[in-house]
């Protein structure tokens, strides 16, 4: 019994050294991949103009070949019946099939010359999708300004 009590103890001293250890790595690999998420300034920037739909979307795709910030401006919107003030969606996010699933999101107007959507994506596809959120009475041309390493 008291052989039993010596192992169990023993073993109770090492799972606690052993979550010590399993702490200290944890902490770790989170510092380094805050640091991998940091990446390369824009250094291409694209252009894309279309006719956005009343409820619709539009979406445009680009490569990234490094880890780096990604800025999209919404440049202007025009159009017959379109004030503008009129707000519209940008997302940056990967293609969906025939869409584009969006992870950074914003509504902007043309009002503002900093980009109205950002991020920082690794190497990969991604796109940006242009979306009508309630506000157009009428179809609305677009431009906008897509900046990436």
């Amino acid at each position: 019994m008291k052989r039993m009590r010596a192992t169990t103890a023993a073993l109770l001293g090492v799972l606690l050294v052993c979550g010590a250890c399993s702490h200290d790595s944890t902490t770790s690999p989170s510092s380094t991949s805050t640091s991998t998420t940091t990446g390369a300034a824009p250094t291409v920037s694209e252009s894309f103009t279309g006719t956005l739909p009343v409820g619709g979307f539009k979406f445009y795709t680009f490569n990234i070949s490094v880890n780096g910030t990604v800025n999209v401006t919404l440049n202007s919107v025009t159009g017959s019946f379109v004030p503008a003030t009129v707000q519209v969606g940008l997302g940056i996010g990967t293609p969906s099939g025939i869409d584009c699933s969006t992870t950074v999101t914003a509504t902007a107007g043309v009002n503002s010359i900093a980009p109205q959507a950002t991020g920082t994506f690794g190497p990969g596809l991604f796109c940006v999708r242009v979306y009508d959120v309630g506000n157009l009475f009428s179809p609305a041309s677009f431009n906008i300004t897509i900046a990436h390493p």
